[in-house]
């Protein structure tokens, strides 16, 4: 119980590590997933809703056989209508601002011409000028509405008895029929028996990628405080005064890694506990989320946290320094981020990129996410339960390989002094 308490003390003297690494940039990878579930959320609406173009009508022909009402009418179905005077520095003003996306204008004369066109009393089919603006899509497809207008108008037009024959007949004709077309949909909708199982939830997805996320903070945080541990018992005046003692070696050193243990397993609940936070506060659902892949989750990120204990306690058996330590957990840890999977898609790293993340342990950690959720390397196979634990079971080979190591190398250095210790007693002064 002393060395449990004494480890506790360490880790609280050397608490810059836990808040640079585990807070910050814990805090940076929560910012990161926030961004994405906010994006998600925002750009998931189940229905498409087109944006509506700004239209402005200008009238030259004083509305000669309600040609411009029945435009501006018909225009208004799809867009935004907007008043705009009959100036060029108007115009040219709305157009370069961006305040319009189309301008369509009836010239003077236009209803005369265009009805001796549909008689066949000319052949120069007379037009309706339009300006789009230079950056509006949804202006040039307004500028298509346009020219529909008036080809629906000459055919409405024709097939009216030659005695009703009227250009302000046809356009009221065209209009309810657009008119009628709003109301009622041409789609057919077709429903299914049963839910496709094979589309990831949006919770399902944030949560795991969220929780992927733990992979860096946590390959930095716990093998630092775990050298911590280990390096301060193994101090060559205290590892004497532990010898003598009758306290059994295996028996501190389980001591240390129990501390480690029940540190790690608090860091894990809370990251878990801010995960369901963070989901809560960007709007995202918890559909696809069960207690059996919540739980499946929290293991494989438990036994990663295990995973980079085992590392830590292999580098304060092996006596290296503070800031060797530190330099190699800091690179370490962003090897395994950029060769997991969790920094870019997998179909986007090159194949050597991936031969190197499978010898290490994040890319089997990720792979175990993937296969709770049927998501990223598992989206073709789905859920696999067998395959989550042979991934998860090699990240614990990877900690049971470093505990061995460090076992072998503190042996090492127990029984060969002159490695790590001077061969006399240095006195306190």
């Amino acid at each position: 119980m002393n060395t449990c308490k004494t480890a506790m003390r360490v880790l609280k003297a050397r608490k810059l590590y836990v808040i640079i690494y585990l807070v910050l940039i814990g805090t940076m990878m929560f910012s990161i997933s926030w961004q994405i579930m906010r994006g998600s959320s925002t750009a998931g609406a189940s229905t498409y809703e087109p944006k509506s173009a700004r239209i402005a009508v200008i009238d030259r022909d004083n509305n000669a056989d309600h040609v411009a009402e029945s435009l501006r009418s018909y225009l208004a179905l799809d867009g935004e209508m907007v008043d705009i005077d009959d100036n060029s520095v108007s115009l040219q003003q709305a157009v370069a601002s961006n305040y319009v996306d189309l301008i369509a204008i009836v010239p003077e004369g236009f209803a005369e011409h265009y009805l001796q066109y549909v008689d066949g009393g000319t052949d120069a089919q007379p037009t309706i000028d339009t300006v789009v603006s230079y950056a509006s899509g949804a202006g040039s497809l307004a500028q298509l509405e346009v020219n529909e207008f008036l080809s629906l108008t000459r055919t409405s037009y024709l097939g009216l008895p030659q005695s009703q024959r009227e250009l302000g007949t046809a356009m009221t004709t065209v209009l309810d029929v657009a008119n009628d077309d709003m109301k009622q949909s041409h789609i057919a909708v077709v429903s299914s028996s049963s839910e496709d199982e094979s589309i990831v939830k949006p919770g399902a997805s944030a949560f795991a990628g969220t929780i992927k996320t733990g992979l860096y903070p946590l390959l930095l945080v716990m093998p630092i405080c775990t050298f911590l541990v280990v390096s301060t018992f193994n101090d060559s005046e205290i590892r004497r005064r532990l010898y003598s003692s009758p306290a059994r070696t295996v028996s501190l050193e389980a001591q240390q890694m129990l501390t480690c243990g029940a540190f790690g397993l608090l860091v894990c609940v809370a990251y878990t506990a801010v995960t369901f936070l963070l989901m809560m506060l960007a709007g995202v659902s918890f559909d696809g989320l069960t207690i059996i892949n919540v739980g499946l989750a929290f293991v494989s990120l438990l036994t990663y946290t295990f995973m980079a204990i085992a590392c830590g306690f292999l580098l304060g058996s092996t006596g290296f320094n503070e800031t060797a330590t530190n330099g190699f957990a800091n690179v370490f840890a962003l090897l395994v981020m950029f060769t997991s999977g969790m920094a870019f898609p997998v179909d986007m790293m090159p194949y050597p990129m991936i031969l190197i993340g499978k010898l290490l342990p994040g890319w089997w950690f990720c792979t175990s996410i993937d296969q709770v959720f049927g998501i990223g390397t598992a989206a073709s196979t789905g859920v696999n339960i067998g395959l989550w634990a042979s991934s998860i079971g090699l990240v614990a080979l990877f900690g049971v390989a470093f505990i061995c190591l460090g076992l072998t190398f503190g042996r090492i250095r127990r029984t060969r002094p002159t490695l790590a210790s001077p061969a006399t007693t240095q006195l306190a002064k």
